[in-house]
């Protein structure tokens, strides 16, 4: 509870915290094009063994014309993109969110779960974006399986919004209108625990 003071009246805000998730309430989620902050340390190993210490300086060939970079450096330092301001305007246009998960520092299993958990609720998760083509270059070069990717990297998933079932199209749509890559990704379940269903197969956290 956020409290004014003087003459401004009181300010009430529920921390979107996942604490009203429920089943059957929708999964958004928001594309990334970078690694952000999420397994660096694991990406510098495998390419330092690769390309020693001067990995940084190694070509990388994209296969992709979205992708930024010539060098494995300069493609693992991408710029972030700033989900806040889309956030903002959700909420600004009157739509429900019931829990964030920021996805960074981590994979999409472990920080979606802080989520999931102050509720005791899970997920199943069957449409999101394609990992980003350096992501899969790294699992096949470092032999990281698809479940342990999921916890290291984003896998192009920067972002993921938990919102009533009524209102996935209207907060997908206010997404793209902002200019940002958007689309449900899945469900909130009853029974914890999340479910991944991707190219790789089915993934159980």
């Amino acid at each position: 509870m956020l409290y004014g003071c003087g003459r401004f009246a009181p300010i009430a805000k529920k921390p979107l915290s996942g604490a009203t998730a429920q089943a059957g309430h929708a999964v958004v989620s928001l594309h990334s094009p970078s690694f952000r902050s999420n397994g660096f340390s694991l990406a510098r190993r495998t390419l330092q063994s690769l390309y020693g210490d001067n990995w940084h300086t190694a070509p990388y060939t994209g296969t992709d014309a979205s992708e930024l970079g010539n060098t494995w450096g300069e493609v693992l330092l991408a710029p972030s993109l700033i989900y806040a301001p889309a956030v903002a305007r959700l909420l600004d246009a009157g739509l429900t969110l019931h829990g964030i998960a920021h996805i960074t520092g981590g994979g999409i299993a472990d920080n979606f779960q802080r989520v999931l958990k102050n509720n005791g609720v899970g997920a199943e998760l069957d449409n999101l974006f394609e990992p980003l083509p350096a992501m899969q270059k790294l699992t096949k070069l470092a032999g990281i399986s698809p479940a342990d990717a999921y916890l290291y990297w984003n896998m192009g998933n920067g972002m993921l919004l938990i919102t009533d079932e009524a209102q996935a199209a209207a907060v997908v749509s206010q997404l793209q209108a902002d200019g940002y890559q958007a689309q449900v990704a899945g469900r909130i379940t009853a029974a914890p625990g999340i479910k991944l269903k991707v190219a790789a197969g089915e993934l159980t956290y």
